[in-house]
């Protein structure tokens, strides 16, 4: 309260002109204040502006697309997934698809198995029915057999996903 007396006869010993700097240079550090108090909220309001623009755009986006992925399907939709031990289902596949089972290691997971053929399109069948199983790959290492002009190799690792 005497700190308020003090400055409040200060203030009123001061010329008229003094009082009115003092008085728009109190009003400019104020709005400064108010102005450097707001600035923050300022541009985090800017900045979440121009992200719910980009995210909406986005989800338009999404939207238009929605139709044309709910009209693709994959050859193995609605497959029932055959049962039996994971070694006889893939040894079957690797047959069908005209290949040849060149070694297979069981463990928990992954199954470790190689298989040669005479088109790397025919691997890549493999893979797709072996995931069409119940099967996702793990890695693929699809090579060329040297000394033969038309042979692939190719070593498989996939792990049981159900």
């Amino acid at each position: 309260m005497k700190l308020l007396n003090s400055l409040s006869e200060w203030f009123a010993d001061t010329q008229p002109r003094e009082r009115l700097i003092i008085t728009i240079g109190a009003v400019v550090l104020i709005i400064a204040a108010i102005y450097m108090a707001l600035l923050p909220a300022m541009q985090k309001n800017a900045e979440l502006e121009q992200r719910y623009k980009s995210l909406s755009e986005d989800m338009q986006w999404l939207r238009e697309q929605s139709q044309v992925v709910s009209r693709l399907n994959t050859s193995c939709a609605g497959k029932a997934i055959q049962t039996g031990k994971k070694k006889e289902l893939i040894t079957r596949l690797v047959r069908r698809n005209q290949l040849k089972l060149l070694g297979f290691e069981q463990s928990d997971s992954p199954f470790s198995f190689s298989v040669s053929g005479s088109s790397p399109n025919q691997i890549l069948r493999l893979i797709q029915l072996v995931t069409c199983e119940g099967m996702a790959l793990e890695s693929l290492n699809v090579n060329p057999v040297a000394g033969e002009k038309i042979a692939y190799a190719a070593d498989i690792e996939v792990i049981n996903v159900d």
